[in-house]
């Protein structure tokens, strides 16, 4: 598959491919490789394929916003992000061992740091998970049901559910709210376990385990996709 490259009249450099079995031009940003790749056919001219690529200016711009909102997602040593309504600044320490400590205002993150966000973003998930454990076992207890296990994991659509199979799911998103919002959360997903439906004796049942659910409610509507511009 012989390839070169090309500069676009914005500078962008782009990585040209031929394949013989392919019969169009494609575009791509290749996230493994970190770059712009055309694939072309072995027919097509280097005139038609520079010709294609400057027509795709608009798709250009499309991709470098969508690389600049990722960024900003990633989390380095010395930012600080909200952890259960604290705001902690986090910091890095080379060590040969993966460690993560939680010192007054600080996360402290030792490893390597091509592994950093890796580690801290396990202890923000085991965290996420203990906690929601915490207030379901405190829950249902109260309620005096029984739930199967509890998941912590990415979730799109919801913060959390809970199944006919008495399994209790939770997104560890929810890690970055104030704690008094990750409990309402799991006294929601609690309540559940008897009345699998949202009437108003599930909603009696949520508010005699969080008397002050209809705030925590309304903040997680309002403020939902916050939690979602980190990582």
């Amino acid at each position: 598959m012989p390839s070169n490259s090309y500069i676009t009249e914005c500078g962008k450099s782009i990585l040209i491919n031929r394949e013989f079995r392919f019969r169009r031009l494609t575009l791509k940003f290749s996230r493994r490789e970190n770059a712009y790749i055309v694939t072309a056919p072995f027919f097509v001219s280097f005139k038609k394929i520079t010709a294609f690529i400057e027509s795709a200016k608009a798709w250009f711009v499309k991709i470098e916003n969508a690389k600049t909102q990722e960024s900003a997602k990633k989390i380095t040593p010395g930012q600080s992000i909200s952890v259960l309504g604290k705001l902690l600044r986090v910091d890095f320490f080379p060590n040969p061992k993966p460690l993560v400590l939680l010192k007054n205002d600080t996360i402290e993150v030792h490893g390597t740091l091509s592994k950093f966000e890796t580690i801290l973003l396990g202890y923000l998930k085991n965290l996420a998970k203990e906690k929601c454990t915490h207030y379901s076992s405190q829950y249902a207890q109260k309620l005096k049901v029984e739930f199967n296990r509890v998941t912590v994991k990415e979730m799109r659509t919801r913060f959390g559910s809970c199944t006919s199979h008495k399994h209790l799911n939770y997104c560890w998103r929810i890690i970055f709210a104030p704690e008094h919002i990750l409990a309402y959360l799991c006294a929601h997903e609690v309540a559940h376990l008897k009345e699998m439906n949202h009437s108003e004796k599930f909603w009696k049942l949520v508010e005699s385990l969080f008397p002050d659910y209809k705030s925590s409610r309304k903040w997680l509507k309002q403020h939902g996709n916050e939690l979602y511009q980190k990582f």
